[in-house]
């Protein structure tokens, strides 16, 4: 398997024109990923950093645009709000890995705000730990990609690694957003929490986000 990847890779660089390849297969599973979500999705293959490499970057809604209104059916994200349900199938379209049982959830009994169908989970890892640097880094960039489209996705607010993120009215500050990562987090934008006392009630295996309705 070694050397016929290796035989593969030296094919590829002797004639860069098979780099075509990769990028016809990127439009298959574009249009693939939306004929089977329901998203309409870009076509920017290999984009991103941490945890997979794909990332549409397009949300097809505004959070203006959707009124308030009773919970929705929405799949594998249970009964929740038609804001919630698109922000939940706007996630997965731009972070597959976390499409999968186990690894996100949205809707549960209890107080708001995933009681009330606006809240969703996306977890970084399901042993319940402090994650590895690679898990922690999927978290972080999720992070940092919601903050920058807080206003068109329509997020109240975020949890993360023991900290809260409100988004002000009129947010623009790339520096909080780019301060988002694991070595600079606490200079960042984020407020600290108390101690809950588990790694999944302090938010150090999920990335928890609430929508505004």
């Amino acid at each position: 398997m070694t050397r016929l990847l290796r035989r593969l890779l030296r094919r590829r660089s002797a004639d860069t024109g098979r780099m075509s390849l990769g990028a016809g297969a990127a439009v298959c599973f574009t249009g693939l990923f939306a004929l089977v979500t329901g998203v309409q999705v870009i076509d920017t293959y290999n984009v991103g950093t941490a945890g997979g490499g794909f990332r549409s970057g397009d949300i097809p809604y505004h959070a203006d645009d959707i009124p308030p209104g009773s919970l929705v059916g929405c799949g594998t994200a249970g009964q929740v709000t038609e804001l919630t349900c698109n922000a939940y199938r706007t996630v997965l379209a731009n972070y597959p890995e976390f499409d999968r049982p186990g690894w996100r959830g949205c809707y549960r009994p209890g107080p708001p705000d995933h009681g009330t169908g606006q809240a969703c989970d996306f977890m970084t890892n399901v042993d319940r730990s402090a994650g590895t640097a690679e898990q922690n880094a999927l978290g972080f960039e999720l992070s940092r990609w919601l903050m920058r489209n807080h206003e068109q996705i329509g997020v109240k607010y975020l949890i993360w690694h023991q900290r809260i993120w409100n988004p002000n009215p009129g947010f623009e500050d790339p520096l909080c957003v780019d301060e988002t990562t694991p070595e600079s987090f606490a200079r960042s934008c984020w407020r600290q929490m108390e101690n809950r006392g588990s790694n999944t009630e302090n938010h150090y295996d999920h990335v928890h986000v609430s929508f505004l309705r």
